[in-house]
């Protein structure tokens, strides 16, 4: 797998820990054990620490919040899932965005919408909360 599949993987998190409009520390905390849970399966030679995850979505954070202020947002998760649609590991990665968006006790719509959206386009059921 190649790097940029690695930024659209990593993107789609950050957009499940902001899409809300908070940014709650269970996110984050899960943001990088889903990170790297999903490194060691993806990707077990690639060098990818916690750190390294946790300043990715520091640096990107920010950026990734404003698309949310912008009428074409869904076009660009939207362009992100459409990346991955033939990546083979596209129920791991759902998986995690799922497992974000459940941290704080709270699954919000817009949580929700974000993987319904992927879901559809990757052809996989949306996971639900027990």
């Amino acid at each position: 797998m190649d790097t940029s599949q690695w930024t659209h993987i990593l993107t789609l998190m950050t957009v499940t820990v902001v899409v809300d409009g908070r940014v709650y520390k269970e996110e984050v905390d899960t943001f990088v054990a889903e990170s790297i849970k999903l490194k060691e399966t993806i990707t077990p030679n690639m060098i990818f620490s916690k750190k390294m995850a946790f300043d990715w979505f520091v640096v990107h954070r920010d950026e990734i919040t404003k698309w949310f202020k912008e009428p074409e947002a869904q076009k660009k998760v939207l362009r992100h899932i459409l990346a991955l649609g033939e990546n083979p590991n596209r129920k791991k990665i759902l998986a995690a965005m799922y497992a974000i968006a459940i941290s704080d006790d709270k699954y919000h719509k817009s949580e929700s919408d974000t993987l319904s959206l992927a879901a559809k386009h990757w052809c996989i059921p949306h996971p639900h909360k027990d």
